[in-house]
């Protein structure tokens, strides 16, 4: 596969099962020859979690490979191919679940990341859940993805503040997420990249335990060292408490300055 996909940008991660969980429930996927990323948290009973987070990230991959490897280059094809390959991972957790009871009800996040494009490369991202995608540009952390959670959608809508969101009975309800219902639809969002930007995918076994201005600092500070970072937000995550799986994906162009 021409590294032109994914031209110049590349992708570090790490996963941990944390300091409180018995199992890690997360999955990630480094692809950087296809300009491939993914990260997902599966939630369910038993191993129903872990199989989901899997089945999400392993269907989501194998879909988009094959549209890469077809020789299929054009950016809005790349897009809409995504956004199908994350609804298959619906259907394939739904069928799987239905398959074996012990598996009933599982679910996960997902957030994918594709790059493809030279020399201006174009980011496309599918988001379902309350894992994150953030943009690190020019000193400044943007959230790129609105968590699918009904605490933050009630502060969207003025009704919760943030500060009550961290002690709220329902701030672990999700209001969308893959495997729960028959139909999905994941949020999209297409943007151009600038030399020297990094994308952070994260499920919330981080932002639960670090700020923003936290994870903004530790990529700033291993900004030309994508490895680095994810192990030292995550080492910082479980400094913190660790109470959930953390898992983090740093995607950065290597040919930026620091």
């Amino acid at each position: 596969m021409s590294q032109s996909q994914g031209a110049r940008w590349y992708g570090a991660g790490r996963t941990d099962v944390g300091l409180v969980r018995r199992t890690n429930q997360d999955a990630l996927l480094l692809r950087n020859e296809l300009g491939l990323w993914i990260v997902a948290d599966g939630m369910g009973g038993h191993a129903g979690g872990e199989v989901a987070s899997q089945i999400a990230v392993e269907t989501t991959a194998s879909l988009m490979t094959a549209l890469l490897e077809s020789g299929d280059r054009h950016g809005g094809h790349h897009q809409e191919g995504l956004r199908k390959a994350v609804i298959e991972s619906n259907a394939a957790i739904q069928a799987e679940g239905a398959k074996r009871p012990e598996y009933k009800g599982m679910g996960t996040t997902l957030t994918a990341l594709h790059v493809a494009g030279f020399p201006q490369a174009q980011a496309t991202l599918a988001h379902v859940g309350d894992s994150r995608a953030y943009l690190h540009r020019a000193g400044t952390l943007s959230q790129l993805t609105k968590d699918h959670s009904w605490v933050e959608e009630q502060v969207r809508a003025g009704r919760l503040s943030e500060d009550e969101t961290a002690t709220h009975p329902l701030r672990h309800m999700l209001t969308r997420a893959l495997g729960i219902a028959a139909h999905v639809e994941p949020d999209m969002l297409s943007l151009f990249l600038l030399t020297g930007d990094q994308i952070l995918l994260c499920t919330d076994g981080l932002t639960k335990m670090l700020s923003d201005e936290e994870i903004l600092d530790i990529l700033a500070r291993f900004r030309l060292d994508a490895q680095s970072a994810c192990d030292t937000l995550v080492r910082r995550a479980n400094e913190q408490g660790g109470q959930d799986n953390v898992t983090v994906l740093v995607v950065s162009d290597l040919a930026g300055g620091p």
